[in-house]
């Protein structure tokens, strides 16, 4: 029997702007620390579900969040057009109540591809412990918003990625604390943890977020 099948993810509901929510919490809370699973453009949150419960053991509660449009959840997730607000931010920012609700004193964000981006500018609020972000940013972003980047850094990619230069200048920019983590491949977002190098981009993503417990 794996951890995943150990694990049954509670069905949470987390009201967003006017929008319902849909995610998969894994673990129970209180707790010390959560994570929040932020999944990529062509996929939802029932793709962190072999990854969710390997947090779990680890002591670190994980919420695999659908964002607006996803798998139940209500709306329709915004395009990025500053000044706007994009919506994966606000919806991140209702996770993280709902899980400091809950009990959970210190939030980790991580997310894939367009899940990288949400993280990545969630993180600006200053209220964060950590991030990870695979294979993101998957375009340039002004040097700017990347030194607002908070929290204990881990940025994953592949590189032969088309992704890796954006988060190689993202990486050099952001401040300290920060790692990288490349492999040999071309793999994006979760397809990462099916190639040859997933067990250990997968062990080292748990590794960094349950740092410290």
């Amino acid at each position: 029997m794996t951890a995943a099948d150990r694990v049954i993810p509670e069905t949470v509901s987390i009201a967003s702007e006017g929008e319902t929510l849909k995610g998969d919490l894994y673990g129970a809370l209180p707790s010390r620390r959560a994570a929040i699973l932020v999944h990529g453009q062509n996929w939802d949150a029932s793709g962190w579900r072999d990854v969710a419960p390997r947090f779990v053991a680890r002591g670190v509660a994980a919420l695999a969040l659908n964002l607006r449009g996803y798998d139940g959840s209500t709306g329709k997730t915004t395009e990025y057009a500053p000044p706007a607000e994009w919506s994966p931010v606000a919806d991140l920012r209702a996770a993280k109540a709902l899980l400091r609700d809950r009990g959970a004193r210190e939030i980790a964000l991580v997310g894939a591809s367009m899940g990288g981006h949400a993280i990545l500018a969630s993180s600006f609020e200053g209220d964060v412990e950590c991030i990870v972000s695979l294979s993101a940013p998957v375009v340039a972003v002004p040097d700017e918003l990347s030194r607002h980047i908070t929290g204990r850094k881990l940025f994953v990619c592949a590189d032969g990625d088309s992704a890796a230069p954006h988060v190689l200048r993202c990486f050099d920019v952001t401040a300290k604390p920060k790692t990288l983590l490349m492999f040999g491949g071309s793999e994006h977002s979760r397809a990462m943890f099916a190639a040859p190098y997933g067990a250990e981009a997968t062990l080292a993503i748990i590794d960094f977020v349950a740092r410290g417990l």
